[in-house]
């Protein structure tokens, strides 16, 4: 029963702080009513992005030592603080970008470090779909955080309170979660040395994870940053941009299932080629077609499939490579190119941009970055079988 719990309480802790990913009707509402800049709207969402697997790096540390649900309390507490001051901020800029970006940055660093490896440790033979499973309740997130935004805006709020209902309701979900993602104790582990940092950052193998987490993410982070704003310079209608959120949330969540899933029976290498190539004839299809509201809204649910892959088959080649009990030190590590891609990407999406007065070169960008590293990792699969061919003979 404990395995099961764990499972499900790590989902919904992750649907709870994936809500970051409905940022873009949050920041719309910021530039309209409080006279954000779209710079300042992106600035808060990239600090939330790098700060997070950053912090998953010191919570990996303290992971040898500490019961894990104690790191679930602190996600639930800084998540309620970090919105609570957002929600009377007034409006400034600083105010929600240190509620929001910072300490809601941390607080996803922690509650998505323990809801994403302690599922891991109770089904080590199904790590794909397990990882899947978790990861996916981040896609999901930001479907409900979207119902939530229209309801309560429908029902005449402001975004502030917004935030502060989100806050208080999301902050307690994850409190009380906590107490049900359970730590699997393996006496061997109590026994065995946990991997040296200078051992794995040195590995050939770990660099290419580190770069595909970049290349991949950094595609799909320029594209869902700026969602509603490329599907109003076709026209789309305000009612379709913010149903492209959530579909983007939905398909998402069904891709870290399936990609997940998929990698169990062919391997995350051969997946993680396929997924990103996925991805970049998805994103490149915004610049060859004319965009109705169907067309963006089926586009937007490939590109939203392919990114949930990120998510699922690194963590997922990371345990294997590197073992089940080493992902929550190695994986942190490795998800810092999430972190650098969660400013590279929507910065350079907004600097194109600006620059050039549209997202056509953007989108280029975005699809040539997933493209690259779908290659470096066909390269990978490639080398794998010639390894393999060789010990056969």
């Amino acid at each position: 029963m404990k395995k099961i719990l764990t499972v499900l309480a790590s989902f919904v802790v992750m649907l709870c702080i994936g809500s970051v990913y409905a940022w873009s009707i949050i920041a719309s509402e910021l530039i309209e009513n409080y006279n954000f800049s779209a710079f300042q709207s992106q600035v808060i969402f990239g600090v939330l992005i790098a700060i997070f697997p950053v912090t998953m790096i010191f919570v990996g540390q303290l992971g040898k030592k500490i019961n894990h649900k104690y790191f679930g309390y602190i996600s639930g507490l800084l998540f309620f603080l970090g919105y609570f001051l957002a929600s009377y901020s007034q409006g400034n800029f600083i105010l929600i970008l240190i509620g929001i970006g910072v300490l809601a940055g941390i607080a996803t660093g922690f509650g998505y470090w323990v809801a994403l490896t302690s599922p891991v440790q109770w089904f080590p033979e199904k790590k794909g779909l397990i990882t899947g499973i978790a990861a996916a309740g981040f896609g999901l997130g930001a479907v409900f955080m979207s119902e939530v935004s229209q309801i309560m805006m429908s029902n005449g709020k402001n975004v502030l309170q917004l935030l502060n209902f989100v806050g208080i309701l999301y902050g307690l979900i994850i409190l009380t979660l906590s107490n049900f993602i359970f730590q699997k104790q393996n006496k061997s582990d109590n026994n065995e040395e946990h991997i040296k940092v200078s051992h794995f950052i040195s590995s050939k193998i770990f660099r290419k994870l580190f770069l595909g987490v970049f290349l991949g993410t950094f595609a799909g982070l320029l594209i869902i940053g700026s969602l509603k704003i490329i599907g109003a310079q076709y026209n789309v209608s305000n009612q379709n941009l913010v149903l492209g959120v959530a579909l983007f949330a939905v398909a998402n969540f069904f891709g870290r299932l399936i990609w997940g899933f998929i990698s169990d029976y062919f391997g995350a290498s051969l997946t993680i080629f396929l997924a990103l190539l996925f991805q970049s004839i998805a994103i490149i299809s915004l610049n060859i077609f004319t965009l109705s509201d169907v067309l963006y809204l089926l586009i937007v649910v490939l590109i939203g499939f392919g990114f949930g892959g990120n998510f699922v088959l690194f963590a997922k080649e990371t345990a294997q490579v590197f073992g089940v009990k080493n992902l929550g030190i190695v994986y942190p590590y490795i998800f810092i190119g999430y972190a650098i891609a969660g400013i590279a990407g929507p910065f350079s999406g907004g600097f194109l941009r600006d620059f050039s007065g549209s997202f056509f070169y953007a989108i280029i960008l975005a699809s040539f970055m997933s493209l690259a590293g779908s290659l470096l990792f066909l390269n990978h699969f490639i080398a794998l079988r010639k390894k393999e061919k060789l010990v056969k003979q």
